[in-house]
Parts: C-alpha cells; sequence; structure tokens
C-alpha cells in the first residue's frame, strides 16, 4: 500500500447549458484529470480499497453524477467514453420512465435541474431524467455504475425559518411537499426528509397546520423508500454491491442504520474528507462540483483530496442542524399566573406540532396537572434560589435529554437557564434559550445581557417588545409572539338578559375601580333594568364603598376568584367584556372573552390596540376615562346586531390567529431563527380578516 495517497469523489448534477455547467467546461474538467494523471475508478473499486481489499496504488479519482438528468446520458457520457473514463450514476428510482434509448436529436428540449425536478412532482413527467433503456445500457454496455439516489429525493420542512410564499419561485422541492401550488402556503427552510423528521402540512376544514414526524414514522419512511428503490436498481445493475447517495448529503444515524438493515453496503455523502483504507464505507467522502468552477478548481482539489494528510485536513463535516424535537419549558412560579396559562398554551402548540415537552418546575406548581394531561414530562427542581447549583442540574437534564430549546418563564428561571447555557458552552451539546417577556414595565437592568447570553425574548405584544429594545435589548434579540387560546373554551349560551363582565383582580394595574366607578356612571344615567354586571376576582367589594354608591355595589355580582374553567363559563354567558386596565400588555381574558364571541370595551393600555380596532371589534378608550367606558359599553348594550357582528370577528380572530395552530407555527418560527436573522414582530392582520368576512 503506497501511504499517504488518498481518492477524491467529484460530484456533478446535469451537464448542460440549460442548467448553468456546460459540455465544454465539463469536458475541461476531464481534461484536467488526464493532464494530472489520474485514473477513473468505479464506486465498487472504491469501497474495496475502504474495506482494505484493494490498495490505492495509482492516482484514483471517481466521478459520481447525482439525479440522472438527461444532459448525463447525452453529453457527459460521450465525454466519458472519448476519454476512456468510466462514470458512477446515482438514479431517483420514482423517476425512471419507461422508453427507447434516446440520443440528442430524440431528447425533449433540456431544462434546468430545478424545472426538470418540479415537473416530475407535480405532473409526472420524467422525461428530463434518464430511463429505464438508457440505464441498462449505462452498466451492461458502457461499463458504468448506476445506484440509488432514493425515490423521490423526498424533502421536508425541516425548521420554520421562512422562505416566503409557494410562488414559481419557491425551491423545487416545495413540489414534494405540498400536493398543489398556492401562494398563500409558507415555504420553511427545507432538508432531506431521510435525515430530519420534518414538518408536515396539514389540512384540516381548510386551515393548515404542520406536524412533525416521530423517529418511527421516519424510520418506516425511510424502510419503505430504500428497500423500493433497492430493488428498482438491482433490476437495473444486476449486482450484489448496493450503494446509496443521500439527497443533499444529508443523513443521520437513523437513516444510516436503515440504510444498512435494507441492504445497502455504502453510502455517498458531501462530507469531505480522505478516501481510504478504513474509511467507513457508509459515509464515502465527495466533493460538490458547483456550475461556476473550472479547471483550475478541479487541479487544486485533486491535489488537495489525493493527498491522506491534506485531506482530512480540509475537512467537512455534516451535522444536522436547527432541528427542533424536543422543548423545554421552566417556570419558578407555583401559583397558576397568566405567564403560567401561556406555558402551557405554547405547551400545547408543540405537543399539537409533534414536538416532545420537558418542564421543569418546583414542587406542587399549579400547571403541573394539566401539563402532565397534555403529555410534558415533569422534571421537579426543588431549589431555584441556588443559582449555580440549579444551573448544573439543568444543563445536565438538557444534555440528558437532548434538549434542543429552553423557554423560561418568570425571573429566576432565566438565571438559572442562563447559569445551564454558560456551562453549556464547556459541553459538546448545545441548545437555544429564550426567555418569555408579558409585561410592560420596565424589565431587570441585566435584560440586554441575557439576551446576549440566551437567542433573545419573546414578547407578547409589539408594546412590550418596544419596552425591551428602549432597555437595551437588541432588535434581532426581540420577538412578538401573541399569546393564544388553546381551545377549552365553551360554547357561547347567552342569557336572556345582558350581563356585562370583568376579569382581572383587585390590584391598581388592572382597574378594577375604573370598572366599577363606569358601571356607576351607567346607574346614575338609567336603572339598566334586567342588566347583570359581573366584576370576577376581585376577593373584596368593600373597599369601594367610600367610592361608588351602595346600590351600584349591590347591583355588581362579585363571585370573588373563580377556577379558570369557570370564567370560561361565564364569557361564555355575557355579551359585553370590559378591559379597564391602567397597565397591561396582552391579557389572557381579552382573549379568552374573543373566543367566547364578546364584542370588547377596553382601555388603550400597553398591546390592547394591538388586538382591539375602535369601532371594528370592539371600543378602545383613554385608561381610567370612566365616562368613555360607560358610554362605550351603553353602545353595546343598546345595539345587538352590532355586539353580535363585533363578537363574530373576534370568534374568527382567535381561531384563526391566536389558536394553538397560529401559536405553534409562530413558536416554531422564534425556535428556528439564527443569528442575524430578521425578528418576528409583525402584527395581526386583522383588516384581512376582515375583508375576507
Amino acid at each position: 500500500m503506497m501511504l499517504g495517497r488518498s481518492v477524491p469523489v467529484f460530484c456533478y448534477h446535469a451537464v448542460c447549458e440549460e442548467d448553468g455547467h456546460s459540455p465544454e467546461v465539463f469536458a475541461s474538467h476531464l481534461d484536467a484529470i488526464e493532464e494530472m494523471g489520474f485514473r477513473t475508478i468505479t464506486a465498487k473499486h472504491l469501497y474495496e480499497i475502504c474495506m482494505g481489499r484493494r490498495p490505492v496504488d495509482g492516482k484514483y479519482v471517481v466521478l459520481t453524477f447525482d439525479d440522472c438528468h438527461i444532459s448525463n446520458w447525452v453529453h457527459a457520457v460521450p465525454l466519458l467514453e472519448e476519454r476512456g473514463m468510466t462514470g458512477v450514476f446515482f438514479a431517483v428510482t420514482d423517476f425512471i420512465g419507461k422508453g427507447s434509448i434516446r440520443d440528442a436529436s430524440s431528447c425533449p428540449p433540456m431544462l434546468p435541474m430545478r424545472q426538470a425536478f418540479i415537473n416530475a412532482l407535480s405532473q409526472k413527467d420524467f422525461s428530463q431524467f434518464m430511463n429505464e433503456a438508457e440505464l441498462k445500457s449505462l452498466v451492461h454496455d458502457k461499463g458504468m455504475e448506476v445506484y440509488s439516489h432514493t425515490c423521490r429525493h423526498q424533502a421536508c420542512f425541516k425548521d420554520f425559518r421562512p422562505k416566503g410564499t409557494f410562488s414559481d419561485n419557491a425551491h423545487w422541492s416545495t413540489w414534494g411537499i405540498y400536493r398543489k401550488q398556492r401562494d398563500t402556503l409558507p415555504v420553511w427552510e427545507h432538508g432531506s426528509a431521510y435525515a430530519y423528521n420534518g414538518f408536515w402540512p396539514l389540512f384540516r376544514k381548510g386551515r393548515l397546520s404542520f406536524k412533525r414526524r416521530s423517529d418511527e414514522e421516519r424510520r418506516e419512511f425511510c424502510r419503505k423508500e430504500f428497500s423500493r428503490s433497492l430493488e428498482v436498481i438491482k433490476d437495473i445493475n444486476g449486482q450484489e454491491l448496493q450503494l446509496l447517495c443521500w439527497p443533499w448529503g444529508h443523513f443521520d444515524r437513523l437513516s444510516l442504520s436503515v440504510a444498512a438493515e435494507c441492504g445497502y453496503r455504502g453510502s455517498f455523502t458531501l462530507e469531505r474528507s480522505a478516501n481510504v483504507f478504513g474509511t467507513d464505507p457508509m459515509r464515502i467522502h465527495r466533493i460538490g462540483v458547483g456550475k461556476s468552477k473550472g479547471a483550475q478548481w478541479i487541479k487544486k482539489r485533486l491535489k488537495m483530496y489525493s493527498n491522506e494528510v491534506s485531506a482530512r485536513a480540509c475537512f467537512k463535516f455534516f451535522n444536522k442542524k436547527n432541528e427542533i424535537g424536543k422543548v423545554l419549558y421552566i417556570s419558578d412560579s407555583e401559583k397558576l399566573s397568566g405567564g403560567s396559562r401561556q406555558m402551557i398554551n405554547s405547551a400545547k402548540a408543540m405537543r399539537s406540532s409533534g414536538v416532545d415537552v420537558v418542564a421543569v418546575l418546583p414542587p406542587n406548581a399549579g400547571v403541573a396537572p394539566e401539563l402532565e394531561r397534555i403529555g410534558a414530562e415533569i422534571v421537579t427542581l426543588d431549589n431555584f434560589r441556588n443559582i449555580a447549583t440549579a444551573g448544573i442540574f439543568l444543563n445536565e437534564l438538557i444534555h440528558d435529554l437532548g434538549v434542543d430549546v429552553v423557554h423560561t418563564f418568570h425571573n429566576r428561571a432565566v438565571k438559572v437557564a442562563c447559569a445551564a447555557k454558560a456551562l453549556s458552552f464547556l459541553s459538546v451539546h448545545s441548545f437555544k434559550l429564550f426567555f418569555n417577556r408579558g409585561v410592560i414595565y420596565k424589565p431587570n437592568a441585566l435584560a440586554p445581557v441575557f439576551s446576549l447570553i440566551g437567542n433573545g425574548y419573546i414578547c407578547n405584544s409589539e408594546v412590550c417588545r418596544k419596552t425591551m429594545l428602549k432597555n437595551g435589548v437588541p432588535a434581532k434579540r426581540a420577538h412578538v409572539v401573541y399569546n393564544s387560546f388553546a381551545g377549552g373554551g365553551s360554547k357561547p349560551r347567552r342569557s336572556v338578559s345582558t350581563s356585562v363582565i370583568y376579569v382581572g383582580n383587585g390590584g391598581h394595574a388592572k382597574g378594577a375601580d375604573v370598572f366599577i366607578r363606569a358601571v356607576d356612571k351607567l346607574l346614575r344615567k338609567d336603572e339598566c333594568e334586567g342588566v347583570r354586571f359581573i366584576a370576577v376576582g376581585i376577593r373584596d367589594s368593600s373597599k369601594y364603598k367610600g367610592t361608588v354608591s351602595p346600590d351600584t355595589l349591590e347591583r355588581i355580582d362579585f363571585p370573588g376568584f373563580v377556577a379558570h374553567e369557570e370564567v370560561a363559563k361565564l364569557l361564555a354567558q355575557s355579551h359585553v367584556y370590559v378591559m379597564s386596565s391602567r397597565q397591561e400588555s396582552m391579557p389572557n381574558t381579552l382573549i379568552e372573552a374573543f373566543d367566547a364571541g364578546l364584542a370588547a370595551v377596553c382601555t388603550d393600555a400597553g398591546g390592547t390596540s394591538e388586538l382591539v380596532h375602535d369601532g371594528v371589534n370592539g371600543f378602545l378608550c383613554p385608561v381610567e376615562d370612566v365616562d368613555a367606558l360607560a358610554d362605550k359599553v351603553r353602545v353595546l348594550m343598546d345595539d345587538g346586531e352590532l355586539r353580535k357582528n363585533m363578537g363574530r370577528l373576534n370568534r374568527r380572530i382567535v381561531r384563526e390567529m391566536l389558536g394553538t395552530d397560529a401559536k405553534a407555527k409562530s413558536l416554531l418560527q422564534v425556535y428556528s431563527s439564527r443569528p442575524g436573522d430578521k425578528p418576528l414582530s409583525s402584527g395581526l392582520d386583522i383588516e384581512s380578516l376582515i375583508e375576507r368576512s
């Protein structure tokens, strides 16, 4: 064995002017190979070198051609034959048509690879690919090799980095993911469906959602595809040795193991390193040849990758990137708060999308039972106060469970997660870290530092985001994902008498006193006979005795604190929702009132105007303007038709823009983001919904 030699493998695709890689340029590559004294060998020869059955006793090179575009047959094969060279061709077996052998005069006009794939996937037009007769001739008449490139070169949406919509300019693989082209359909970052579980489109009652495949589903998909493709190729090449070429060079342990189980003894990647005795035949290295590469580039790569030392030094290995298979939510709060409710809704959104969920919580956390019901794995952390110890625990847990994203709720959880993130820099397992933000008061002075340690903040309104930006958080580290309603509300069953409802607490920020004074204003002008006023969440109504008349307090029902399920029932029975807050970001109860089909009268606090458009789906009043609140409530009490129309629109807003599917897409887009990506911060397009009404 001649020590220090390696076998470079080049990867070509189409060889035609139409695809940007002309036959003349390809011929110059072949001439450069000859000039440098290299000899082309078969994939079988290379396999035997890797297995130690044959030595690297010469200057060898392997030329491979992915996809089997017709230009390979018309242009590449004759050029190889002229020089006594051989090639290795990887066929997409579902694209192998019947018919006789063609030549340049009988071939259809050549199209670029992109259009060839689109035609094959959307129209089952396989004329741009080598047919069965041509592939068999390659093997039996010309002494070349044909192996599998899978059945369909299937892609998936591997993450939620946006790539526009399904227009004519979309990546060709999109035609293999959606059944029909519509320019309203979103397109996300693509990857190989053999290497990534991927997110797949589901249409239910005209609504689009995405579901991630499980490992077992992908395993079964690979098993069927690999086996079916293998049988087709066996009929063409008649060989015992069968090899596979990975679409886009993407693979992982699961797909490698399934390929081996199906009978493939080697596979070609787009990793770069030495091909020598001891190279894993299931990970043969190749060098992709770009369309703009000339003969000098080929010469340099031949020199670089024919030497074992330099080939190993100039390595490039494939690692799956940006996969979101497991999300960990962490909170140090034991109480059931608005933030806790959104953590539950976020977990529901992930589970509905096929993403696994882990929740790290203190003992006796109020959210634990509901998280368990939706399939989250609960892990208890006793001591959030010891940041270092808790950070070590969390980092180890993240590593052991293979967590991809951590999303924190509440203050101490932020610090614990930052400690775990710092420790992760010392380990091989990395994860993304996001901090939930649902209030609009000034954040911790360290918020900009936290955003740089992690991957940024997830705010529940544009106003909340602006607050973070004013306090030093970089713009690309602040996203907006609106609160959602994950179902569980009651079907509207309005009582005969008109009901006006407030849901909140007795705190100054929530403005319960403003609501009570507005009711007092109404009752001073009119008895409002038959109207029921309800104030949910106020434990002690006696403190308002000096503020309004005793008769007003008598007219208002004060059920105190009630369970979330009971709140939903009360909303379903009511007609008008009032939010009288002095300070808000995006209250959950407003969204729940929308889902119950209520028209809303709100103070213009925080992000409320992002959801309530004055006079369209509710009314906005200045903060603490009791007279304005009373007047707008009166309008809705008197105008049942307006009330119903606003309520119907609000219910549609929730169902189409603030439901579980919308939450899942928004969260997954943020979780998929990378440094430098544009942050998710666009508001709700309520106007378009109105236009479609």
